[in-house]
């Protein structure tokens, strides 16, 4: 057997920059609640502080971040001459000069990373880890003893791998990150390379970049870090690992530890990588398709209603055209016949007396005028609102249940909680709401003479308690 090549590691960290995590002037800056989950120790019970328009994070504060910790346990242990195989860090910054390219982000996610200015930078406390090349020892020839190699990228598109020096992307001209990985992976070796993916923004950066790595290059190990990436909302992260993992076959991988051992380290304490909060994709792998399975039960429920109330429609229309018609012919008739009898009654005037015209022609016209126009016309009407009404109330009903469903099954309700109790006391009182509705919804069909052959959930019931 031929001789296996060594393992390759590759560390792709995206937009690890001030102007999204401390810069609160930034359109893009990330909410509080995303960078805690990267740049705050959970446990030691640290907010995070403001000074003027920029979050303000002490050295210590930061060394006990998920973030650090995991870059101090991959890049920091390969510059102490630690790991396996030879670890790549590439470092992808937004990087933008004016030009037309620049301008039209600029116009949609407003102005962000522009060339050398504070915003561009690495996250502050985070650049020797970041950049370690720049305060590297004159001696190093090999990199760390050829255990680490830092590459810096600096990207204008949002598609890294499209390049632009100003105008539209120039796709005869490679992009920066295209000659880097093409030299990384396109050399045979997807069996022994293993690529791992953190940064921001899920939803835009972090999802295009594994686009571009899944078709481009035949990568068997890719991983996207959960802890180590976010969004600017919940839904939005965890709707983009959910399209990472389904279409792009990308593992998503939560510990800490288990993804820098996945990059060839051995970190020595394992409690010092914590997951890095508790929002945690694994407890959310339901949720898109929960989010779906509520949006499409909506659907077809206002299908059913339209379909039912469609068909109502239909025979109610039916049935007073057929009565018109019938009413139509049986007035011509009337009036034909009292015409009939009248020219008979012209010239046979001993038979035929003018009672018998004037009671038929008679009879005729209040066929037409009362049994035609009244009848069915106010019929229809009838009809038609009842029809309306009952629409309304399934319309409403749908809706109404649909964001119950929906309010129930949120990110954060999903959530796994301590409070069992609490829990529990949340999920009664949702139901009670529910059941409201339901009594109010039956009251309604009711009026209409739908009277439900079962009784609604919560009727005739005495309750211990009442909630406004």
């Amino acid at each position: 057997m031929e001789p296996t090549a060594p393992s390759q590691y590759i560390l792709i960290t995206q937009c690890l920059q001030n102007d999204f995590f401390l810069n609160l002037d930034c359109q893009l800056s990330l909410p509080d609640s995303a960078v805690s989950k990267l740049l705050l120790d959970s446990e030691s019970g640290a907010s995070l502080r403001t000074e003027g328009h920029r979050r303000v994070l002490s050295e210590a504060e930061l060394r006990r971040s998920p973030l650090a910790r995991f870059l101090d346990a991959t890049v920091g242990s390969r510059m102490r001459g630690h790991g396996d195989g030879v670890l790549h860090l590439i470092n992808i910054r937004d990087w933008h000069v004016p030009g037309e390219t620049y301008d039209l982000e600029r116009r949609q996610y407003g102005a962000h990373c522009e060339a050398g200015t504070w915003g561009a930078a690495y996250v502050d406390g985070l650049t020797d880890v970041l950049a370690p090349d720049l305060r590297a020892p004159a001696d190093a020839e090999d990199g760390w003893g050829g255990k680490l190699r830092v590459h810096h990228v600096r990207s204008n598109t949002l598609f890294d791998f499209q390049h632009s020096s100003g105008g539209r992307p120039d796709l005869g001209e490679p992009a920066p990150l295209t000659t880097l990985l093409d030299g990384l992976l396109g050399d045979g070796r997807q069996d022994t390379t293993h690529v791992v993916v953190i940064g921001v923004l899920t939803d835009i950066k972090v999802q295009l970049l594994l686009t571009g790595i899944r078709s481009r290059y035949d990568v068997r190990q890719l991983v996207v870090s959960d802890a180590l990436t976010a969004s600017r909302t919940l839904e939005r992260h965890l709707t983009a690992l959910d399209f990472c993992q389904r279409v792009l076959h990308t593992e998503v991988m939560i510990g800490l530890a288990e993804l820098a051992r996945f990059l060839g380290s051995r970190p020595d304490d394992d409690r010092r990588l914590s997951r890095g909060g508790d929002a945690e994709f694994v407890g959310y792998s339901s949720y898109i398709q929960d989010k779906q399975g509520i949006l499409s039960y909506e659907d077809a429920r206002m299908r059913d209603y339209r379909i039912q109330t469609a068909e109502r429609l239909r025979r109610a229309q039916h049935t007073v055209g057929f009565a018109s018609k019938f009413l139509l012919g049986l007035g011509t008739c009337l009036l034909a016949g009292a015409l009939l009898l009248s020219l008979v009654g012209v010239f046979l005037p001993d038979r035929i007396g003018w009672q018998s015209p004037a009671v038929l022609g008679a009879l005729g016209v209040g066929q037409i005028v009362t049994l035609f126009f009244a009848r069915p016309v106010r019929s229809v009407q009838d009809a038609l609102a009842e029809e309306t009404r009952y629409r309304m109330i399934l319309e409403s009903r749908s809706l109404k249940v649909a964001l119950a469903r929906f309010h129930i099954t949120t990110a954060a309700a999903l959530r796994r909680h301590d409070d069992v109790e609490g829990q529990t006391d949340a999920l009664a009182r949702q139901l009670e709401i529910l059941e409201r509705m339901d009594t109010a919804d039956f009251e309604q069909l009711r009026q209409l003479g739908v009277d439900p052959r079962t009784e609604p959930p919560g009727a005739g019931r005495p309750r211990g308690r009442s909630r406004s």
